[in-house]
């Protein structure tokens, strides 16, 4: 099975650049309407819509603007999930896709934070701690730096500056950079850590550095296994660094499915089939709303979780239209994935558009 790969400059150059590369064929592309879940014997208990308190009536008139050819066009798949019963599951494309690996760009974070989580419970990390006191080496003389705190990476709040494009190019150039991290470390401040926010690629492979040292592996490797072992989530691509670290802030491709398992873990509080992965202490610190929307932009932040306090809900959210929205007090997981690549012409499935995406499922329920 596919698991673990090295990506090289060439790749991430690639996948950075696809959005501004028409990938849209011309014509009708998305089939008939479908959203009934299959039996893919994978461990998922399917369930009907309407028994679990959707208004079938409703749920039906989301399908129709879904599978329409003039909105959401790069949608692939959309999965829902009440009182962990899959009621409803579309493909978009092709319903083949339910066994294709999505890219899930910046959701990558979200699961990171759950990588996070499994040093913290074991007392290997201390959010308030320096990161200093983790990976001295990586840091130079900057007292400022050696300053930056876990919870400053955590929070998107480390201060040091990032182009999201050229940099982001640079952590994946595993031969001109040798080390992930001091490609991040190397950077000189904008502001000081901790004070403003700004959404990057760089923190949360601070954070990948921080658990391997943490746990005293070569790799992160293990610590991939370790959390995604137990959920059953064995075919997976996460890219990574020849440094031994995966890509903290993207680079997960993953299907559809397991990551509606992700989801569903972090609405059981880190629990799987009645075994605790993950404390419900971090799950709670990490889906918890750490930045106010004033400063993260459109919602709140937590630890690589955005925060709906208007729904009292998180999600994780990715570049093009990769969505994984939990609603815990409606027992709800929302997946969405779409093309990354938007394709000329067309602006591509954003922020508001999953908004409303989320809130038309929301008023579908009884």
């Amino acid at each position: 099975m596919e698991r673990n790969r090295t990506y090289t400059h060439a790749t991430i150059l690639v996948v950075l650049t696809a959005l501004l590369v028409s990938c849209l064929p011309d014509g009708d592309f998305k089939t008939a309407i479908n959203y009934e879940p299959q039996d893919a014997g994978d461990g998922w208990t399917t369930g009907d819509a309407s028994e679990h308190g959707f208004d079938t009536g409703r749920l039906n008139d989301i399908y129709e603007i879904m599978f329409s050819e003039s909105s959401y066009i790069t949608s692939q798949s959309l999965l829902i999930v009440r009182n962990g019963h899959l009621v409803s599951e579309s493909y978009f494309r092709s319903r083949d896709d339910i066994s294709g690996k999505a890219n899930i760009m910046g959701i990558t974070k979200s699961v990171t934070s759950l990588i996070a989580g499994l040093a913290a419970d074991r007392e290997l990390i201390d959010t308030e701690h320096r990161l200093y006191r983790y990976i001295p080496g990586y840091f130079d003389g900057d007292q400022n730096k050696r300053d930056m705190t876990v919870e400053h990476v955590l929070t998107m709040k480390i201060g040091l500056e990032w182009d999201q494009d050229n940099h982001t190019i640079n952590m994946f150039n595993t031969n001109r950079f040798p080390s992930s991290m001091r490609v991040v470390l190397t950077k000189p401040f904008e502001s000081p850590a901790g004070t403003n926010f700004y959404y990057n690629h760089g923190a949360p492979q601070l954070i990948m550095g921080v658990a391997r040292y943490a746990f005293g592996l070569n790799s992160t490797d293990s610590l991939v296994h370790m959390l995604f072992d137990p959920l059953g989530i064995d075919d997976f691509v996460w890219e990574q660094h020849t440094d031994g670290l995966h890509f903290g802030g993207l680079g997960l491709h993953m299907r559809p499915r397991d990551l509606a398992r992700i989801g569903q873990f972090v609405l059981q509080k880190g629990q799987w089939d009645g075994t605790r992965i993950v404390s419900d202490e971090w799950i709670e610190k990490a889906t918890s709303q750490r930045v106010a929307p004033g400063q993260a932009g459109f919602h709140g932040y937590g630890y690589y979780w955005w925060i709906d306090a208007e729904n009292n809900a998180f999600y994780g959210m990715g570049e093009g239209g990769q969505y994984l929205y939990i609603v815990p007090d409606e027992n709800l997981v929302i997946v969405h994935t779409a093309n990354p690549s938007a394709g000329s012409g067309y602006k591509g499935i954003g922020h508001e558009d999953l908004m409303s995406l989320s809130g038309m499922i929301l008023e579908a329920i009884r």
